[in-house]
């Protein structure tokens, strides 16, 4: 019979085997074209096409309809960043760090840069802002630890700044993801919570001194926080850490409540 003698001389381990290898191959080529739908084709640091694009093409373009009524993202869509970069090359060559042509905590470059999120808020599963501040949020409260509202800001340089006003919550993963600071000066700025210490009496912020306050990128809504708004204001305080570390000091020899 055909099928008695064809399998009785045929390898069925060796298909099996190389089945396999070929459904691994097909698997890592879509993953891999899939991971380049951003950030591809590649390119120098002066913006002109890199000249090794690797073993794989960019796939074609695909649209993907987003929840809650945001409309569609196509990608790849060949859209570049549209802001100048504030950076100066120190080299000739391809490789070498650049250097701040301006005020990198402004230009957002270095520690300070910042990606071009949309310029609105994160939702839940339901629809709703994520991020709420807690005087918004009457299911929360805080039952652990020491309630920050009410303490004084002290800045990497030991100045007091202002005061914890209120705490911003994430609201579906139930924990505290930025203090809202009322400042001095009479503005009014988010703090992402990594970045701060609470003492018993006080809120401080190494990563900047207390001239950099200001310049802390605000938000439109005082009852709410884009993704765009989110980036900016991270990569602030992040950007304090190198480019303010002139001014900081450690102890409490000008602490003053």
């Amino acid at each position: 019979m055909l099928g008695t003698h064809f399998f009785g001389n045929f390898d069925l381990a060796s298909l099996a085997i190389w089945l396999f290898w070929g459904f691994f191959a097909l698997l890592i080529y879509y993953l891999q074209t899939e991971n380049m739908r951003e950030g591809y084709p590649l390119e120098l640091e002066d913006g002109g096409a890199a000249p090794n694009q690797g073993l794989f093409p960019v796939p074609k373009p695909k649209t993907f309809i987003l929840p809650h009524g945001r409309g569609e993202v196509t990608v790849p869509n060949g859209a570049r960043e549209a802001r100048e970069v504030a950076l100066g090359r120190t080299a000739a060559s391809e490789g070498f760090p650049h250097a701040p042509l301006g005020n990198p905590m402004t230009d957002g470059v270095g520690p300070a840069a910042w990606a071009p999120r949309r310029d609105i808020p994160e939702l839940d599963g339901h629809g709703h802002n994520k991020i709420v501040p807690m005087a918004q949020a009457a299911a929360f409260g805080v039952t652990a630890g020491r309630d920050p509202r009410g303490l004084p800001v002290q800045a990497g340089d030991n100045e007091v700044v202002g005061r914890i006003s209120d705490i911003w919550v994430d609201a579906p993963e139930q924990m505290a993801r930025y203090l809202e600071i009322e400042l001095n000066s009479g503005g009014r700025r988010l703090v992402p919570v990594p970045m701060v210490k609470i003492w018993k009496d006080r809120v401080r912020i190494n990563s900047l001194s207390a001239d950099l306050f200001d310049g802390v990128p605000s938000t439109k809504s005082l009852t709410e926080v884009t993704l765009l708004e989110e980036d900016k204001i991270s990569a602030y305080y992040a950007g304090g850490t190198l480019y303010a570390a002139d001014k900081r000091k450690f102890g409490s020899e000008s602490w003053k409540p």
